[in-house]
């Protein structure tokens, strides 16, 4: 049986680690390592995490000064030695059987990657990420896969490198060098990443139920009001259009991801205005203007959108 690799990076989440690590070490398929990586948390993280190691043989512990979600991840992938390669945030959970389903899809289609739904959980309700056109059964080649990640009005089941299962060799770029997260990016490592395996994808297989549970809480790093944290977000997206005009990914599916930057882009904006940043509302400004026309383009039919964009390119200060 293949082994699976489970990297989890934690950093002071003492309210949820346990139930994330529950449902980790609960999976049916036994045959898996849970690898934690205690990134410097200053709560009591570190000591439930050992206290986990503790009891379960499968955990792997470690702790190291606080460097950040990509350092973090990287160290994990320094020392994991499965086939396959899950990623599991530290305040989330995973149903029981996501990966002993997720893995016999791999090996059903000899497929590279494997997709599960996701759930958007908040604290008094949930929601089930639902794609709105049917996703092809079967095996899914790059072209289409690409499609399903980028254009996320219509699929929601795609965007995220958590809910998917990874062949160990979609790691490793040309020269079998292993891809790294971006330790230089406060927020957007896991953007770039995503992009980058995406291009070593030749078949994925997607299972239409949701195994992921994506906790919304207002502290986490996609929260953030740190405007130059989030900036680091447009600059991963600057990543990702350069990988794939290099790697000649239709125009298509660049525009969409154009379009997430200038959304980024407005959300930032927002934030900038209300606290007086008028250099990191200039910087949103610029990426706004850069890709207006493709913003414009992928979003008819949303009047809505259009007019809080153009409403937030007024914003001076």
């Amino acid at each position: 049986m293949e082994k699976i690799s489970l990297i989890i990076p934690v950093y002071n989440a003492q309210e949820y680690l346990e139930r994330c690590l529950q449902s980790a070490v609960s999976q049916e398929y036994f045959n898996i390592e849970i690898i934690c990586v205690d990134d410097g948390s200053t709560d009591d993280s570190g000591y439930i995490l050992d206290d986990f190691a503790g009891k379960y043989r499968n955990i792997v512990a470690i702790h190291q000064e606080n460097g950040g979600e990509s350092r973090a991840r990287n160290r994990g992938l320094s020392v994991a030695t499965g086939d396959y390669i899950g990623f599991l945030d530290c305040d989330d959970w995973i149903e029981a059987d996501m990966y002993s389903q997720l893995s016999a899809k791999l090996k059903e289609y000899n497929a590279d990657m494997a997709v599960a739904g996701w759930i958007k959980e908040f604290p008094e309700h949930s929601i089930v990420m639902e794609n709105q056109k049917k996703v092809n059964e079967g095996v899914i080649y790059q072209d289409e896969l690409l499609k399903y990640v980028y254009h996320r009005d219509e699929y929601q089941g795609f965007a995220y490198m958590w809910n998917k299962l990874y062949k160990r060799k979609l790691l490793y770029d040309d020269n079998y060098r292993l891809i790294k997260f971006d330790e230089n990016l406060m927020l957007g490592g896991d953007i770039v990443y995503l992009a980058e395996i995406l291009m070593n994808v030749d078949k994925a297989v997607y299972i239409d139920r949701p195994f992921y549970h994506y906790r919304q809480r207002m502290e986490s790093g996609s929260h953030s009001q740190n405007v130059y944290a989030r900036i680091d977000s447009l600059t991963a997206y600057d990543h990702v259009i350069a990988l794939f005009q290099k790697n000649s990914v239709s125009e298509t599916i660049l525009k969409f991801v154009k379009r997430f930057q200038v959304y980024h882009s407005t959300n930032i904006a927002e934030i900038a205005f209300e606290t007086q940043n008028a250099e990191a509302l200039n910087i949103c400004h610029d990426y706004m203007k850069r890709y207006e026309t493709e913003y414009v383009e992928t979003n008819q039919g949303h009047q809505d959108r259009l007019e809080r964009f153009y409403r937030i390119q007024k914003y001076k200060l």
